[in-house]
């Protein structure tokens, strides 16, 4: 058994429905976003794991993914393309 929780996140930044989404994994999305994250750019979705092989395959499958079901996946959380970083 490990001593403390492994946290893998897989995200997506973006600044409006129909622009460039960039589709990531991180550690530590927190640390992730203050260190790389433009001004245009905001954390519009992200989903939470603890085996890093996971959020690998999810990462692949949403960059697999259309723009179209992409959008849809976002506007599932976040309707209304809000930052989520002060969420985390």
């Amino acid at each position: 058994m490990q001593a403390h929780d492994n946290h893998y996140f897989v995200y997506i930044c973006g600044g409006e429905p129909g622009n460039n989404l960039q589709i990531g994994t991180s550690e530590n999305l927190q640390q992730h976003l203050q260190k790389g994250q433009s001004h245009t750019q905001k954390l519009v979705y992200y989903e939470h794991y603890d085996r890093e092989a996971i959020a690998l395959a999810r990462e692949k499958q949403i960059k697999e993914s259309s723009s179209n079901d992409n959008q849809k996946l976002i506007e599932s959380m976040n309707p209304n393309w809000l930052d989520l970083s002060d969420l985390l």
